[in-house]
């Protein structure tokens, strides 16, 4: 595949990141090492790019740690993929009276002038959150945040064989929807209307599976992944029975 077909097959705003995927492909290839983004991509990247691996010649991976991450390291290599450049750290509220939340523990990160491209998904569990970073800024992480708002915070860099990180929480909600039709279980999901649901999947904000919806009519099948931005990200489980006016009532599982 030639780059300008490789860049096009992308839809994504920018070129230059695309550009720069390529031409670490093609370098995987002449020299026959492995090769790594060091960044953290969004799914519309790292899911095209693993589509197109079968027009390519190197071995493609996207790697983010966590089971079903949304952000992921893409590896291009012809031999076996040792160890990924990326650090796990451990981020600790010492306070006792403050609850902090997924984008407080962002926000305080990305504070000390860190690109979002360099951190992957956020993981909270109670006073903790569990966060892989490209390797290259885990110490200046550690050394320089000290506290997330008012809260000071301990920072440690964790050897994920060592200890268990937990998992995404899930929150377990039932939706009432006419149909299973995406634009239908958007529209409950979000508590909008079914045009202001065809307006957001239209905007390129529905990703199933962590690939944009391009019809509005298409049915989800069970464990699906959606994230809708602006609104979170669900888990779509299953048809668990029907109202009295023969609505569906539908399990979802919402990350929190």
């Amino acid at each position: 595949m030639d780059k300008k077909s490789f860049i096009n097959s992308i839809n994504y705003e920018d070129k230059t990141t695309i550009s720069s995927i390529y031409d670490k492909i093609m370098l995987a290839e002449k020299c026959g090492r492995t090769i790594y983004v060091n960044e953290f991509l969004p799914p519309v990247i790292w899911g095209t790019v693993l589509k197109l691996k079968t027009q390519l010649t190197v071995d493609i991976e996207a790697y983010g740690v966590f089971t079903e991450a949304e952000r992921r390291m893409l590896v291009f290599t012809s031999s076996y993929i040792e160890e990924y450049p990326i650090c796990i750290l451990k981020i600790t509220n010492k306070s006792h009276f403050n609850v902090l939340q997924h984008r407080d523990y962002l926000g305080a990160v990305m504070a000390l002038g860190i690109k979002r491209e360099k951190l992957g998904d956020f993981i909270v569990n109670n006073n903790e959150c569990f966060v892989p970073v490209c390797s290259d800024i885990s110490e200046f992480v550690k050394m320089n945040l000290e506290y997330i708002g008012k809260c000071p915070c301990d920072v440690e860099v964790i050897d994920n064989i060592k200890i268990e990180i937990p998992s995404a929480n899930l929150e377990d909600i039932i939706i009432i929807s006419t149909s299973e039709r995406i634009d239908c279980v958007i529209s409950a999901l979000c508590n909008v209307s079914r045009t202001s649901a065809v307006d957001l999947i239209n905007q390129g904000k529905v990703l199933i599976n962590y690939e944009s919806v391009e019809e509005k009519d298409c049915t989800i099948s069970e464990n699906s992944v959606i994230t809708i931005r602006g609104y979170g990200k669900f888990k779509y489980c299953n048809l668990v029975g029907t109202t009295s006016k023969g609505r569906f009532k539908i399990k979802i599982q919402k990350y929190i």
